[in-house]
């Protein structure tokens, strides 16, 4: 909040008096003034929203941050994710030695079953598929 500020005359009764002095701490302002300058930007947002079709400043700063906060959680979940996938694709390429032919023909199955399942691929799935090939084959 910026010092250039104007006073203007604001009168309320006992009663919202009361109520401002036992609820002003719920939205962290220090002060009567502070927690009224919430209370009327709250309004105003809330008056421009009606005749908007975006969300109130305060509703969109808000969201802003929550979404911050999941995207930083799912980058250090897709990070751990690929350092997990790597270790495994490192072990198995030291266990097998695939040649060239045999590497390309998986990558063109895996990617022919991601496509079919929309990206919802299961060992038990995977299982299943390889015991029927193995019993037709």
């Amino acid at each position: 909040m910026g010092t250039d500020k104007e006073q203007i005359a604001f009168r309320v009764t006992p009663q919202m008096k009361r109520e401002i002095d036992l609820i002003m701490d719920s939205d962290g302002s220090r002060t009567r003034n502070e927690f009224l300058e919430h209370a009327v930007q709250f309004y105003i947002d809330h008056l421009l929203a009606r005749d908007m079709t975006t969300l109130p400043v305060s509703v969109t700063s808000a969201i802003d941050g929550r979404l911050g906060m999941l995207e930083d959680r799912l980058s250090a979940l897709q990070f751990n994710n690929s350092v997990e996938l790597d270790m495994l694709v490192q072990i198995i390429a030291h266990a097998y030695k695939f040649n060239d032919t045999a590497l390309r023909k998986l990558r063109s199955d895996s990617v022919k079953n991601v496509k079919q399942t929309s990206g919802r691929v299961s060992l038990a799935s995977a299982v299943k598929e390889s015991d029927e090939a193995e019993w037709q084959g």
